[in-house]
Order: C-alpha cells, then sequence, then structure tokens
C-alpha cells in the first residue's frame, strides 16, 4: 500500500524539466498536495527526485512525524531557498500564458517568503491577494497593449491575484481598440470569447487546434486534457476556478481529426 501511495505522488507531483520551482508548487498545492497525501519521514525519504532539485528532494524527510506533501515541499523549500533565489524577476512578458505564469510565481513568492497577510493563505495559494509590490512588478514587466488595459484597474488591496489571472486571461489583444474602462471584466467572465487556432491549452501548453472543449465559463481546452483534468484532478475550470461537469457529449476517446467542439454544464453547488 505504501509503495502504491510513492508511486501515485511520483506520477503526479514530479516537476517537469525546465518548469519553474513556483509554478510546480502551486500545481503540487492544486493538485491536492496539500489534502490526500499524507507521509510519514521514511515515505518522504523513498519518493526520489520528485523536484529535480537535490537540496529540495533531500529535505522533504528532514521533519519527523506524518504529514501532508504539501507541508514537506513548503518546509524543504524554505530551507533550501530564499524569495530572490527562486523568483526570476522578468523584465518583461510577452504573451498572456507568460503573463498569467509570472502572477502566479509572484504571488507564490509571497506567500511563503513575504512579510504580508498573503502569508496566511499558505492551504489555500488562490485566495492571495494582488500587493502592491506585486502589482508593480506585474505592471512594469507587461507588454504595450496589456500595459494599457491594465492602466484601467484602480489597484486595492483586495484585488485577487486569481481574478487579475483571468483578466489577463481573457483579455482580447485588439491594437484599434481602447481597453475597457473599467475592472468588470474582473467580476464577470466574457462568455462569448472563442479561442483561436493558436490559443495554448493552459492544462498541456499546447496549440488548442480543432480538438476543444468549451466549459459554460468561456474558457476552452483540448477536449482530452479537460476531460482527464475533471475526472482526476479538480471539479473546476483550471484558470477561473467555476465550477464544470464534463460535458456528456465528449467522447470517452475522441477522435484524433474530430473538429467538433462541446460545452461543459457549470455545476452549481447550493450555497456557493
Amino acid at each position: 500500500e505504501s509503495q502504491r501511495k510513492l508511486q501515485s505522488a511520483r506520477e503526479r507531483f514530479t516537476r517537469l524539466p525546465d518548469q519553474s520551482l513556483l509554478l510546480w508548487l502551486y500545481e503540487c498545492w492544486f493538485a491536492g498536495a496539500h489534502v490526500d497525501v499524507l507521509l510519514d519521514s521514511s515515505e518522504a525519504e523513498q519518493l526520489g527526485s520528485l523536484s529535480r532539485d537535490v537540496a529540495i528532494d533531500r529535505g522533504l524527510g528532514r521533519r519527523t512525524g506524518t504529514h501532508s506533501l504539501w507541508t514537506r515541499l513548503v518546509g524543504s523549500v524554505r530551507e533550501a531557498y530564499s524569495a530572490d533565489e527562486l523568483l526570476v524577476q522578468r523584465d518583461r512578458w510577452n504573451s498572456r500564458l507568460e503573463g498569467v505564469q509570472y502572477l502566479t510565481e509572484l504571488s507564490v513568492a509571497d506567500v511563503l517568503f513575504g512579510n504580508t497577510r498573503n502569508s496566511q493563505c499558505l492551504d489555500d495559494l488562490d485566495r492571495a491577494c494582488c500587493t502592491w509590490d506585486i502589482w508593480q512588478a506585474f505592471r512594469k514587466s507587461a507588454p504595450p497593449l496589456y500595459a494599457k488595459a491594465l492602466s484601467s484597474i484602480t489597484w486595492d488591496r483586495n484585488l485577487k491575484v486569481l481574478k487579475l489571472k483571468a483578466f489577463i486571461w481573457d483579455y482580447r489583444l485588439e491594437p484599434s481598440s481602447p481597453p475597457q474602462d473599467s475592472f468588470s471584466s474582473v467580476e464577470t467572465q466574457p462568455k462569448e470569447r472563442a479561442a483561436s487556432g493558436d490559443d495554448p491549452c493552459t492544462i498541456c501548453h499546447e496549440e488548442l487546434g480543432r480538438s476543444s472543449c468549451e466549459l459554460e465559463c468561456g474558457h476552452e481546452f483540448h477536449r482530452e486534457c479537460i476531460r482527464t483534468w475533471l475526472q482526476e484532478h479538480s471539479s473546476t475550470c483550471p484558470i477561473c476556478r467555476d465550477y464544470a461537469v464534463l460535458p456528456a457529449a465528449v467522447p470517452e476517446r475522441p477522435a484524433r481529426d474530430s473538429s467538433q467542439r462541446y460545452q461543459a454544464r457549470p455545476w452549481k453547488r447550493s450555497g456557493f
């Protein structure tokens, strides 16, 4: 049983080559490292090269007792590195995917190392607020057209990083049209937006092409990617965290040459 648990953890949480440590930590948290993976020190020492970083992997088993994988990851990362060593300050991000990734890195670094109220968001990274330092770093590194869109937003201390990421992801670059004059699009995600053929799937980061599935919130992914995501990882959209269920029309193994698009229904929990 222990070996099966360890193998499952390796398959779910091993860091991808060239993936930044901060992005990897966020994906580990989002995939449930803080909820359903409990390890004693002996088990943690057997995980192997989970982070592809010797200092972090060696530190996973140092804490005695049984703890969540997330607790062990956070403790080991904090012992091995500082925020300045982990966070690569970007002079410029050039696409919405890079922008969302940079926001994620900025917020995770602040949660782990910052002396702000975001330190209370360790078990729920999506509750993190956009601090003034995060806001300044993100705006200064934005390309001109995104910087113009961000100029329509009035920063306040309660601005959620998650909503800002959704705003960047949903904003369509139209040089001939001025950006919206308010931040209302953060509160209400556009329903009519359809992804273009060269948009990336945020799950696998490859172009969407024709084989796409659109959730009720308007975000699109490869049919197979979102099917696996909703069945094995989370019941929410990977971008905006709206609840969704797999559309019944999506086949278990969709044909590779199919250009049909499917739409998921929202899953509304009572009292949410």
